[in-house]
């Protein structure tokens, strides 16, 4: 959606039709698609599709505090931030743990992941928290880590996923691909790896299917 895409019986039809929904934070910014985001969850909603909410700013987050959490409470399945999205979403001070952040937001909404850099990250899944370690690389280009860290969770969900330590563990594991390259974009070889690997490791700890409308219920939490 832009700042020209008007909530029309085509966008309603493709929404439909999808398994997911992803809506970006930066989208507030521009006035005209705040009634297109409002009909596309809605729509989302209605069909039984997963929605998820990036936070993208904290200074968007700090304009349009009260449109996220509006969305967060009544729509959203799933919450992307780092950790100072994720403070500013709370309004918490800036030393305020992410684990903390991750908790409180967890509580509001079914899936909330929270990244913090070189100290791994969070999964918060009803008020309970699963720290997941950063996956070992040699830094050369952070730009675009924390998309390749959400690309890595939505791939487990519609895999059918449940266990939330190893949907993060390849979260991770794509973040330090992208942070370990020059460019956004995972090559086709380290993308096929990737794949593999996961599931190598995901049959061998014989993971169940997840049910992508009971987020809350279905993912195993190992609770810090």
């Amino acid at each position: 959606m832009s700042s020209v895409v008007k909530f029309d019986a085509t966008l309603a039809e493709s929404i439909s039709a999808a398994r997911m929904l992803v809506i970006e934070g930066y989208l507030w910014e521009l006035p005209k698609t705040v009634e297109a985001i409002a009909e596309a969850c809605e729509t989302a909603y209605k069909s039984g599709i997963v929605v998820a909410l990036t936070a993208s700013d904290v200074s968007c987050i700090k304009r349009h505090r009260k449109q996220f959490w509006d969305l967060m409470r009544a729509r959203a399945d799933i919450v992307f931030t780092n950790s100072n999205e994720a403070r500013a979403l709370c309004d918490l001070n800036e030393d305020a743990s992410a684990q903390l952040a991750a908790c409180m937001l967890s509580q509001q909404c079914p899936f909330v992941s929270v990244t913090d850099g070189a100290n791994g990250s969070y999964i918060g899944v009803a008020g309970q928290v699963t720290y997941i370690s950063p996956a070992p690389c040699m830094p050369v280009d952070t730009c675009g880590a924390g998309d390749a860290y959400a690309a890595g969770i939505l791939y487990g969900i519609l895999k059918g996923v449940s266990n939330v330590k190893g949907m993060g563990n390849l979260a991770a594991r794509v973040a330090a691909v992208v942070v370990g390259q020059q460019g956004t974009r995972l090559k086709q070889t380290d993308a096929s790896c990737l794949v593999e690997s996961f599931f190598a490791s995901s049959i061998a700890t014989g993971e169940k299917p997840l049910d992508e409308t009971h987020l809350c219920a279905a993912v195993e939490v190992d609770t810090i």
